[in-house]
This record gives C-alpha cells, structure tokens and sequence, in this order.
C-alpha cells in the first residue's frame, strides 16, 4: 500500500477522533442544565445524549459539510493541509477541554482550516466569499442565543410562577413544576439531536475532503458525502458524548450563573439553543453549540436571577477563548502545515 494511501486512511482516524473529541468536549451543551437542576439523573442524561446526538449527525442532512468542503478551494486541498487541520483542532479542544473551558469545535475547525489555508497557498488558500458566511454565523450565533435564552427563560417563568417558588428546594421546585421539568428534559434531548445535526456534519466534510482529494479513482468527491461516512460520524460523536465532559459540564452548569439554575432557565437556554442550530443546520450554517448555549444560560439567567447574578470570570473566560480559538487555530494549522511539509515525501 503506497506511504500516501496509509496517511489518507489515517487522516479519516484522525477525523473520527476529532468528532469523538467534539462529543466528549461538548456534552456539557446538552446535558450540564439537566444535570445541575436534577431533571435527570447524570447516566441517563448522557446516554439519551449520545443516542440524540447519533440520530441528529444521522438524519438532517450535508448543508454543513458541503459548507466546510468549500473553505479551501478544491484545487488547493492536500492531505497535508487536512491533516494539519485535524491536528490544530485537537489540540486546541483538548487543552481547553481539560482546563473545563467551554470552546467551539467549530471555531477550531474553521479556524485551522484558514491557518493552514493560508500556510498553503497565501490569500489563494481560502474561499474569502465562504469564509465571510461562516464567521458571521460564529458571530451571530452567541448574540442571538443570549436575546432568546433571556426571552424564552421569562416567558417559561411567567407560565411556571418558578420564580414566586423561590423559597423552595429544587426538589420541592420540580415536585410542583413536572410539566416544566418535562419540557426541560424535552429541550436537553433537543440540544443533542441539534448538536449533532450541526457538529457531526463538519467531520463528514473533513472526510468528504480526504476522499475526494486522495480516493477520486474510486468515484469519490468532495461535493458529496456517502452514508458509510455520515454514519461514521454520527458514530464517533455519539461514543464521544457517551464518555463525558464533566470539566466543562461543571463550567456551564454552576459557573456562568452565581445561582443554582432553575427548570425554566434550563428549558429557556436549552430550547432557544436547540432551535437556532436545527436552523443554522438546515440552511447550512456551521455555528458553535458551546458558544449559542453558554450566552443563552447567561441570557436566562437575567429574568431569573438579574444582570447582578451573572459571573463575570466565567463570562470573560468564555468570551476569552471565543476571541482566542480562530488566531490560535490558525497559528497551530500553520504550524503543522510547514512541520509536515518539511517531513512530507510521499
């Protein structure tokens, strides 16, 4: 088997593993508010996670990974550069992983994607056009999850007077609000089936990538994405949701807001969040659940709680990888574009 061939399979490992890692990195999306206010029991929630998470990467569709196909430019893409990819982003997510900081797999993605763009071909290595679309969804996304976490949250309390039962134990709280808990489990559960909708669809655009770039004698392109990968994927981030990220579930569960989250503030972020992935998903919009969930909790934290409850170290630690991910992407994509160009032969 040609040295090449060897690299190409393990670059789609390596992708794999990079869903995995989003799986495990990004569980806190879905399940730190369900946790936190004891709607579900940790186990449970996990597994229901990991099953969601399957059927969203699963069912939804390729508008994502037809987006990531196009970054570089199909006449630009190399294993190298895929593979520098693949290495910058996780290393960035497992670094921040482990310090429990809740970062986007998709700023690493596009991030590393640019840098080794740009390692690669100067200005040339990137589609500018596509490129623009993708980081003003990453921008929008936080802002508008923090306007509808806060409006979904205050017209949850209005309906479930939580906010008159403050006197009461969480567990007296649910005791009287089981529709309200119901309907937080039911927006926890539509976290994962977004999350993967929208995450599990960047590594089948990797992979697209790998396959169209090395294996086109087989039929293979970059412009579709073949079940065997999209089940692939759905797979990896299923595994990796399966295991747990209990740093950063600590991070969004207790620390954004500085009181004990409540079954509306959990319905309000989560369902706000849920619904504006399954959109960005649908028009094909690769957005950061981390960063749109993180913003929606501290959105609903203002109806519940008020402005003054917000932790601002939590917020600036998050806002601070938010602004750090892409350069650092970037800078590490390059990084590992010259190290394996200078190693590379083929």
């Amino acid at each position: 088997m040609e040295i090449e061939t060897v690299v190409a399979i393990l670059a789609i490992a390596l992708a794999l593993g990079f869903d995995f890692v989003n799986g495990f990195h990004d569980t806190a999306n879905a399940v730190a508010t369900v946790i936190y206010t004891k709607a579900l029991k940790p186990g449970v929630a996990i597994v229901m996670s990991g099953i969601l998470n399957f059927l969203g990467a699963l069912l939804v569709g390729t508008a994502v990974a037809q987006v990531i196909t196009k970054i570089v430019p199909e006449g630009t893409v190399t294993l190298p550069i895929v593979v520098a990819v693949l290495i910058a982003a996780l290393i960035w997510n497992l670094l921040t992983w482990w310090f429990g900081i809740p970062v986007s797999s998709s700023h690493c993605l596009i991030g590393s994607l640019f840098g080794a763009g740009i390692a690669a071909a100067g200005v040339n290595g990137v589609e500018w056009h596509e490129l623009k679309k993708v980081l003003l969804a990453l921008l929008i996304s936080p802002i508008v999850g923090f306007a509808a976490g806060a409006f979904t949250t205050w017209s949850a309390l209005k309906v479930s007077r939580e906010k008159e039962q403050g006197d009461l134990t969480s567990s007296k709280k649910a005791e009287q609000n089981p529709i309200m808990r119901w309907l937080h489990i039911f927006s926890s559960a539509s976290v994962s089936f977004s999350h993967g909708s929208n995450d599990g669809q960047k590594t089948m655009g990797i992979i697209a990538l790998i396959l169209g770039t090395h294996f086109a004698k087989y039929g293979y392109d970059t412009h579709s994405v073949p079940f065997w990968v999209m089940a692939s994927a759905a797979t990896a981030i299923a595994m990796g949701t399966v295991i747990g990220g209990w740093r950063v579930i600590r991070t969004v569960g207790t620390k954004i807001s500085r009181e004990k989250l409540s079954h509306s503030q959990g319905f309000g972020a989560s369902m706000s969040t849920a619904l504006i992935i399954l959109v960005a998903s649908h028009i094909g919009a690769p957005i950061s659940t981390t960063h749109t969930l993180s913003s929606a909790v501290a959105g609903g934290t203002i109806p519940v709680h008020g402005k003054d409850k917000l932790n601002p170290k939590t917020l600036k630690l998050i806002l601070a990888a938010w602004v750090l991910t892409l350069p650092v992407a970037a800078t590490l994509a390059a990084i590992s574009y010259f190290i394996i160009k200078t190693v590379w032969h083929p």
